[in-house]
């Protein structure tokens, strides 16, 4: 009896060891089968999700058994057996199992000849399992020291077995929390990314970006929608080469694909296994063959319209989880929702660069030598400031300078500007005045305050002689620098009333005898290095008519 006592005592604590419920329970079948001369014993964990118990561990069970105790809906509802322990939380000892009622006529037939003892595993008063163990009927029936032992025993692995479950549930939530909670920063993320911007290029490459951090997964495309049909309007494939049909710009065939699906539908389409789906649609087939198992397509939609489908593949099966869903289907609507702010503001800048354009057109158009000259500034001055490394912001102030640079040449007498020969000193003071005219007549446009530097100061000099204010070297705001490069360029080149124009490579000569005096010679450097060449030396005289 002390052996068996201490063997029960090393069980005991070898069950206190284990991290693993499966080998909790195992081991514990064990120590059952062994500790009270059992034939066999069988241990369940109850599956509250499902409402039963969980497939069994044994121990001694006889192989013909095996399958029915492992197959066998142990459901309390269809075994009163389990359903008393479940409700009196109290062992059951059934000593003539062949014809008790608490068993079905199946478990009756099979336990016949057997003295059977249930036992639940209690912690806190609450049922996480029950073991039955199993004595020949001819062998006497268990004793109150016995049962005493049993659950004793039973008890203890039952709290060993929730301290495993309850650490492996804390893993599992500290795991699935740190996935929400990098969701909900990653959607945060890509919110300000995506609010603070209202580039569509920058859009798109945010999400793209942020989309392969949170998900991981091998292929990400946005589909927009194009006339009617879906556009691949940004494509990134991590492991290998994207097929030509996914790359931006392409018109795809998506006849019967998941993608196809998503945007008619406006719902999810996922597909885990591509291989294991005979007929495949072109597109859908094209990406199997690219090596994608899983594909997952997502509506972009805003204002309750699907303007687009968020494509994700990965060469694995089964890939994409309900969590990728949900956090994909967020992305993609602050998509749409952005891509639609980009599309609205694009729609306001062009009707705003529009009505500026006909502004600057409108002084072009007072006279036939100065037709196209604000546009061409426009261009030049963009390339430089482009060559520079400004940034887009400064670029298309830049732009917007060097388009409306003469607009304050709407208040200059017409037969002054068609004068046939070369302005006297005396016609000068009214047409030095147009800088400032030009920012008086814009002052009222709020969205033009970041231009008004370049309008301003384009006619000062970098040697401090020029005007309005006589600015000199670097005090000079760039965006006029530039812009009176581009202008005295276009200027040089073209036909005046008074004068041929230069050649392309005369006027670069010009401007660099005059850099450091009249110009920057940083400015005149980078566009006799990187701008004039074959980009700008035939577009700048597509039409030779221009202005001072």
């Amino acid at each position: 009896m002390t052996e068996k006592f201490i063997n029960i005592l090393k069980g005991a604590e070898r069950l206190a060891k284990l991290t693993d419920v499966d080998k909790v329970m195992q081991d514990l079948s064990r120590l059952l089968k062994k500790t009270v001369n059992s034939r066999w014993a069988v241990v369940y964990l109850i599956d509250r999700e499902r409402r039963d118990f969980a497939p069994a561990r044994s121990c001694g069970l006889p192989a013909r058994y095996l399958p029915m105790f492992r197959e066998m809906p142990m459901a309390p509802d269809k075994i009163p057996l389990l359903k008393k322990i479940l409700r009196d939380k109290h062992h059951l000892l059934l000593n003539d199992s062949g014809v008790s009622t608490l068993l079905t006529p199946t478990l009756r037939k099979l336990l016949g000849n057997i003295t059977l003892l249930a036992v639940p595993m209690l912690v806190n008063n609450q049922v996480m399992g029950v073991a039955f163990v199993a004595r020949d009927k001819h062998y006497p029936s268990f004793s109150d020291a016995e049962i005493a032992l049993i659950k004793d025993v039973i008890s203890h692995a039952a709290l060993v077995a929730s301290h495993s479950i309850l650490f492996d549930e804390s893993l599992d939530m500290a795991v699935e929390m740190g996935k929400r909670v990098d969701i909900i920063l990653t959607l945060d993320e890509i919110n300000k990314a995506i609010s603070s911007s209202l580039s569509r290029d920058k859009i798109i490459a945010t999400a793209v970006q942020h989309i392969e951090r949170l998900i991981q997964c091998e292929l990400v495309v946005l589909l927009g929608e194009e006339n009617g049909s879906l556009a691949v309007m940004a494509s990134d494939c991590i492991s290998s080469e994207i097929p030509p049909e996914l790359l931006k710009g392409s018109h795809p065939n998506v006849v019967g694909s998941c993608a196809v699906k998503s945007f008619a539908g406006g719902e999810s389409c996922y597909i885990n296994s591509l291989s294991a789906r005979k007929r495949l649609p072109h597109l859908d087939r094209l990406l199997r063959d690219a090596g994608m198992q899983s594909l997952l397509a997502i509506p972009m939609v805003s204002k309750e319209k699907v303007n687009g489908v968020l494509l994700l593949g990965d060469t694995e099966p089964d890939r994409f989880l309900e969590d990728d869903v949900f956090a994909v289907g967020k992305i993609a609507g602050q998509i749409a929702v952005a891509l639609e702010n980009a599309k609205l503001y694009e729609d306001l800048e062009n009707l705003f660069i529009g009505t500026v354009t006909s502004l600057a057109n409108a002084i072009d158009a007072k006279s036939p030598w100065t037709k196209g000259h604000s546009e061409r500034v426009m261009h030049v001055a963009e390339f430089i400031s482009r060559a520079l490394g400004l940034d887009d912001a400064a670029v298309e102030r830049v732009r917007l300078g060097g388009l409306l640079h003469d607009i304050g040449k709407i208040g200059i007498i017409e037969a002054l500007l068609e004068k046939p020969e070369k302005i006297s000193e005396d016609d000068f003071p009214p047409l030095r005045l147009h800088p400032e005219k030009g920012v008086a007549i814009l002052a009222p446009i709020e969205q033009l305050k970041g231009v008004f530097p370049g309008i301003l100061h384009h006619h000062e000099r970098y040697d401090g002689s020029g005007y309005p204010d006589r600015l000199k070297g670097e005090d000079i705001p760039l965006e006029a620098r530039i812009i009176a490069v581009a202008d005295a360029f276009d200027a040089m080149v073209s036909v005046r009333p008074y004068k041929k124009g230069y050649s392309a490579a005369e006027a670069l000569q010009e401007l660099i005898k005059c850099a450091g005096s009249q110009f920057d010679p940083v400015v005149v450097q980078c566009f006799s290095d990187y701008v004039i060449g074959e980009k700008l030396s035939g577009a700048s005289r597509q039409n030779p008519r221009a202005g001072r």
